[in-house]
Parts: C-alpha cells; sequence; structure tokens
C-alpha cells in the first residue's frame, strides 16, 4: 500500500458522495506495502481505507472484493467491503477503479513483535480462510508462479553478482521439479506478511482483528500460503544468524492441522514452499528495486532479506524437514 495517486480532498468529498458513510473529517495516504494506492480516510460516521488501484482493471476486481465479501460471510476475520447507494462495491476516483473498505480495530502486526500466541492464530484463521474459499464461485489464477519468475528473472541476472546469479538460477531450476498438481489447492492470500494482520488486545488478550490485503489472492497450493506466512513471521536473527523459529513455525501449523489437516505429501513438501517462496519474493523485490515505479510515497523493501531467507532454508533443511514429521 502505497500512493501512486494523489487525491485532493475537493476529489475525495465529490466521490464520497457516492456512499452513505457520513462527511469526510479527515485523510492521509498509506505507505506500506507497493501494489495500490491507500488512503486512512475518517468520516462522521466511521474509519475506512480507500483504494485506488493502480495495476488490476475493472474486469480483475470482482474477484477480490468478492472473495472479501465471501469470507465476511464466512465468519473469515478480514476487511468488509463497503457498497455505495447503488449497491456497488467498485467506482471511479481520479481515473483509477476505487473501492472503500472497512478499517479494521487495532493495529498492523510488526516483524519483530511476533509472537508464538500471534503464529497459532494465525494458523488458525489461515485454515479456515482456505476452507471458505472451497465455496467461493470465482477463479482466478496465480500470475505470480514459475513462469512469472523465470519471466524477469533473464532482465535481473546482469544486475547481480555471480554467485547470486547460481544461487538464483538453481532454485528456478529446483521449482520446476515441483508437482504443483498433487497438492491439495484452492483460493489463497499468497501475500500474508505480518503488515497484512490486524491485531488487538481485548481482556488482556491477543485477537486476530482481520487479515487484509487480499489483492494477491489466488488459486494456488494451500501450503504454498502457509509458507508465504512462515517465511515472513516465524524467522528470527541472532547474532546476524537468520534461522527459521521452529516454535512459531510449528505454532502456525499445528493450529492449522487442527482445523484443516495437513496431508503427507504437503508435509513432504514444506521445504520445499519455503524455498520457492522465498525465491519469488527475492525476485518480486530485486525487479521493484530496479524497476521503480513512479509516485508520491513508495515504499521500496530490500530484496536481500529474502535472499538470506532462501540461504537459510538450504543450510537448515535437515532441521526443518526433522520437525515437520513430528506434527
Amino acid at each position: 500500500m502505497s500512493v501512486y495517486t494523489t487525491v485532493s480532498s475537493t476529489e475525495l468529498k465529490q466521490f464520497l458522495a457516492l456512499y452513505d458513510i457520513g462527511e469526510l473529517i479527515a485523510f492521509n495516504g498509506i505507505t506500506a506495502g507497493m501494489e495500490n494506492t491507500n488512503y486512512f480516510l475518517d468520516t462522521t460516521q466511521g474509519r475506512y481505507i480507500l483504494t485506488l488501484y493502480e495495476a488490476y482493471s475493472v474486469e480483475e476486481l470482482p474477484f477480490f472484493l468478492g472473495l472479501m465479501q465471501h469470507l465476511s460471510a464466512h465468519q473469515v476475520e478480514t476487511v468488509t467491503p463497503v457498497v455505495d447507494r447503488q449497491g456497488q462495491l467498485l467506482n471511479q476516483l481520479c481515473q483509477k477503479p476505487a473501492a472503500i473498505v472497512e478499517r479494521l480495530a487495532g493495529e498492523a502486526l510488526a516483524q519483530s513483535d511476533v509472537t508464538i500466541e500471534h503464529c497459532r492464530l494465525m494458523g488458525d484463521a489461515l485454515a479456515r480462510f482456505h476452507l471458505a474459499g472451497e465455496s467461493y464461485h470465482l477463479y482466478r489464477a496465480n500470475e505470480r508462479n514459475n513462469d512469472f519468475s523465470s519471466g524477469i528473472t533473464t532482465a535481473l541476472l546482469a544486475s547481480l553478482n555471480q554467485q547470486d546469479q547460481q544461487l538464483l538460477q538453481q532454485e528456478l531450476e529446483f521449482q520446476q521439479t515441483i508437482d504443483w498438481d498433487a497438492l491439495p489447492s484452492g483460493i489463497t492470500h499468497s501475500d500474508l506478511f505480518c503488515d497484512n494482520s490486524m491485531f488487538a488486545h481485548v481482556d488482556n488478550k491477543i485477537v486476530l482483528s482481520g487479515i487484509i490485503d487480499l489483492y494477491f489472492s489466488c488459486h494456488d497450493a494451500y501450503i504454498y500460503d502457509l509458507a508465504v506466512v512462515a517465511n515472513d513471521w516465524c524467522f528470527s536473527s541472532e547474532q546476524g544468524n537468520n534461522h527459521l523459529d521452529v516454535s512459531r513455525w510449528m505454532a502456525l501449523l499445528s493450529a492449522y492441522n487442527k482445523v484443516r489437516a495437513l496431508q503427507k505429501n504437503e508435509k513432504k513438501a514444506w521445504t520445499a514452499m519455503l524455498r520457492i517462496s522465498a525465491l519469488r519474493f527475492w525476485i518480486l523485490r530485486l525487479n521493484a528495486t530496479l524497476n521503480p515505479r513512479d509516485g508520491e510515497m513508495v515504499l521500496q523493501k530490500d530484496p536481500n532479506e529474502f535472499k538470506d531467507k532462501l540461504n537459510a532454508c538450504l543450510r537448515d533443511h535437515e532441521e526443518i524437514e526433522q520437525a515437520i514429521i513430528t506434527l
């Protein structure tokens, strides 16, 4: 969530006239995330998030907005889109498709604040997310699949040193060996980093307010979705040595497994999914760094974070494989 398109107060007030959510009090841009333009929006009736879609067409967006409605109706903690006076979810602002969603209570989770309890709560919620998605009627393929990774890599290789080139090419070849069709699949979030979740404290307990930013949701392997979470939520650094925190990712997987039982081939693919997730996000961040988009407030994230995580998965694969057997 960055700011690529600047919205004036006059433009926003005209846009809000389409909705029955009160008068504008204040709004300000959100710098977290990387894909769309987002604003915090306060009105006389509540607090919301305004999103202007920079990369998606009007034809693509019903999948995401409908998914939010579907998950909310199935008691999965997520954001709920706001309908306008005509019952529509999508409108246009500054010549961009735009929508409003309800703003959740609490705060986005920082990576440094992740605990075993956060992982347990997310494991439970993600399993319910996957199960609820089985009855959603729209389909969307994963655009960040093997072909995508291979397709943008050629332009990136010249900017890397020899060691990184070898690592990248090695992992691209490895991911081609995975039998994706054999893995249980359905609708996944596919981008469930810490800052795409909201938590609050209620009666001295941590409570998941909701899963946000569903704009990379698609059909993919469920175990890959879990690996995306683990690679962001479950890494620790001690004396500069990055490694998967087994206690955290076991809490994540154990809670998930109680709601939707993991199959044997999913457990067997766990290390492979960790590697592929790290590879894909390394490539995405490399591309964003080398080919930046214009914008007023654009967030850049360090590609080396996921290169280091990929190397950690390769180094610690025996420990990871031994731990997953106990689940």
